[in-house]
């Protein structure tokens, strides 16, 4: 089967849904292979010439190469003043490159001025108009290069390649306008297949009401199946009759009521990814101990507003899979990419003696305040944690049911700073409950501790479509488009 990241999103490291999923299907015994096209779109995109509108655009070009090299090289880590240089001439590049098109893209975002991914219309029309598309040469070759190579591992399996169906993810918005005109050269020119569209994107738009669950995109695609693809994917397959011959493992895999549910029985597979140079100065390896969070309380939560059960890996199987990634790609830094590593995992990382650096999201949870433990993390390789604050008023963190208090987070960011764990946090400003006073409280907070926050990212508040607060508060839509996850309020 073959699976298709698409372009355009941040790509310090390959995508670790499809790489698990590919994980899963091999253990139900079907081959599977994973073309990252956001990466692939990347080096396309940045390997093209084209004529500079301007001065600044005629220099970045003439340090596009050595400006892409040393995002890729060891010898970037550390030097934030040259890094930013790198990232600015090489966003000047695709931005020059694309203006002629109507289109803005940079190393984290595509927008094109004709078209809106948050319109249905706009979407079907990129993918009728998929010939278009500035990655057009690129996926036109390289889907059809995988396809045929995923035929191969499919007949040596003694599988049909032409009742595998072909799944693409979405995970973000500056990916849906080029996953459609891939879908839309998918439907041109293998028009028999069958199209699974999943991924966070897709699946907000299912959960959130936005879309029926049996959306089909004008015959884009077979199906789409929202949440984990773990478990969506095996019983649709079953139903398909694939992979039959193997039976699906279980062992190791529970949720909040210790249900067991479809697991993964190996961890993500990153082989077809070894080629691609990503743009970070090592080698990343993304994994994820569970999916949804386990506080799943927060009100402001997109995780609460669309229902997400948490469910997680078992702690031991957890260990194994860490280490054998480790042992297996060797990788520079570990990103734990879960909404929020729970309390078992820290407690598991801080004894894990796993020595390879790691990063991740994690609530102000209570085990932090434990100095020895906090200790024992930044031992087993943790560098950074990132940490939803949103408020450092209790009035506002009490009625955003964060589960937090002041008291505990300062206690936290003492703890983190004494052993060398760098802090980067979220603030999220215009919630509901919050005026003028309360942010006022935020910034003293920030102001008061800058000495133990690394990194701060701000983000003014949106309210989810299906939140329970938005039967609370006069809403209105951003804009006529009817695919928007978020309502404009009055505050």
């Amino acid at each position: 089967m073959l699976l298709i990241y698409p372009p355009f999103a941040r790509s310090p490291e390959p995508p670790v849904g499809i790489a698990r999923i590919s994980a899963f299907l091999q253990s139900r015994g079907m081959p599977a292979l994973c073309l990252d096209l956001c990466q692939e779109g990347y080096d396309y995109l940045l390997g093209l010439d084209f004529e500079p509108a301007d001065t600044r655009s005629a220099v970045a070009l003439k340090r596009r190469d050595r400006s892409l090299a040393f995002l890729k090289s060891p010898a970037c880590r550390g030097k934030e003043d040259r890094y930013k240089q790198a990232v600015s001439n090489l966003n000047r590049c695709l931005r020059s490159l694309a203006a002629g098109r109507g289109l803005v893209i940079s190393l984290s975002d595509y927008q094109d001025s004709n078209r809106s991914p948050l319109k249905r219309a706009d979407l079907l029309a990129q993918a009728d108009d998929y010939e278009s598309h500035i990655l057009y040469p690129l996926f036109a070759k390289r889907v059809k290069e995988a396809i045929d190579a995923d035929a191969e591992r499919m007949r040596a399996s003694g599988l049909d390649p032409q009742a595998a169906p072909i799944g693409l993810s979405l995970c973000y918005l500056s990916q849906a306008l080029s996953g459609f005109a891939i879908l839309g050269f998918l439907r041109a020119v293998y028009p028999g297949r069958r199209v699974i569209l999943g991924g966070g994107l897709v699946s907000s738009w299912i959960r959130q009401g936005i879309l029926p669950a049996d959306e089909n995109f004008s015959g884009l695609v077979s199906a789409i199946l929202p949440g984990p693809g773990e478990e969506s994917l095996g019983p649709y397959l079953d139903s398909l009759g694939l992979s039959a011959r193997a039976s699906l493992q279980r062992e190791g895999w529970h949720g909040e009521d210790s249900a067991l549910t479809s697991a993964p029985c190996a961890p993500p597979d990153y082989s077809d990814f070894a080629q691609l140079e990503y743009l970070s100065p090592g080698r990343i390896i993304p994994y994820s101990f569970s999916s949804g969070c386990p506080w799943l309380r927060c009100r402001f939560c997109p995780e609460v507003a669309e229902g997400n059960r948490y469910s997680a890996v078992g702690t031991a199987r957890a260990l194994a899979e860490i280490r054998q990634l480790r042992d297996s790609y060797k990788p520079d830094l570990f990103h734990f990419s879960d909404s929020e590593i729970g309390p078992a995992y820290l407690r598991l990382l801080a004894d894990s003696g796993l020595g390879t650096p790691w990063y991740g999201f994690s609530r102000f949870s209570s085990v932090l305040l434990d100095i020895d433990l906090c200790r024992r993390l930044a031992d087993s390789g943790c560098v950074m944690l990132q940490l939803g604050l949103e408020s450092a008023d209790q009035g506002v963190l009490d009625s955003l049911n964060k589960g937090t208090s002041i008291g505990d987070i300062e206690r936290i960011l003492i703890n983190l700073e004494a052993v060398g764990i760098s802090a980067y946090i979220y603030l999220l400003f215009g919630t509901i409950s919050e005026g003028p006073e309360e942010a006022s409280r935020t910034r003293a907070f920030v102001e008061t501790h800058a000495s133990r926050i690394d990194f701060l990212n701000l983000a003014i508040f949106n309210l989810p479509v299906s939140s329970q607060d938005a039967k609370t508060v006069a809403t209105r839509g951003f804009s006529d488009a009817d695919l928007s996850l978020y309502h404009e309020f009055s505050h």
